[in-house]
């Protein structure tokens, strides 16, 4: 079977392999990740990270959705996730989905990823719009998203509850005539 893999300017993307548990782990299990991410639970056990990377290859062979491991072209180190996720061909559209390491945050590295994953969705599969959602919290990955030409929709208020509290959740999202203007 074909591996997916992109090469963006600093960026090795490619589809996960059963030896990237332990670099998934370190990453995912850092409290910045689980603070700041919509869907990622509390205390992931590497039993949950396997079954996780299993599913990712059942979700990408029925294309319910394609999720990458994003590397450091320079030195190798896996540094985050990038995918279109929740894919609805009846309905033309995905969800952009993303997370980089705390150490790596904040140097557009996630900009870069979710570029690349535009592209992808738009150019190989035609989707007529992606969107995305970020904790209304999270001001940096709703830049991300801003960056990469999604609009901003709407606040679902109250919308996630996480640790006994609940959390506006903002909604922005790319047309594909917008994504071909720009």
């Amino acid at each position: 079977m074909f591996e997916k893999k992109f090469l963006t300017e600093r960026l090795f993307i490619r589809e996960y392999k059963k030896t990237d548990v332990d670099s998934f782990l370190r990453v995912i299990r850092q409290p910045e990740i689980y603070a700041t991410t919509y869907g990622i639970p509390k205390n992931y056990s590497k039993f949950r990270a396997e079954w996780w990377l299993k599913t990712i290859k059942e979700n990408m062979k029925s294309n319910m959705a394609y999720e990458f491991a994003v590397f450091l072209r320079n030195t190798g180190r896996y540094i985050g996730n990038v995918g279109l996720i929740n894919i609805s061909f009846e309905h033309n559209r995905a969800d952009i989905s993303y997370y980089i390491e705390k150490d790596y945050m904040n140097n557009g590295y996630a900009t870069e990823a979710a570029r690349e994953m535009l592209k992808y969705g738009f150019e190989k599969y035609g989707f007529n719009k992606i969107q995305g959602v970020c904790m209304s919290c999270n001001p940096a990955s709703r830049k991300v998203m801003e960056k990469i030409g999604m609009k901003y929709e709407g606040t679902l208020r109250q919308d996630l509850l996480k640790d006994g509290i609940y959390y506006d959740i903002d909604r922005l999202s790319i047309l594909k005539s917008e994504y071909y203007s720009m």
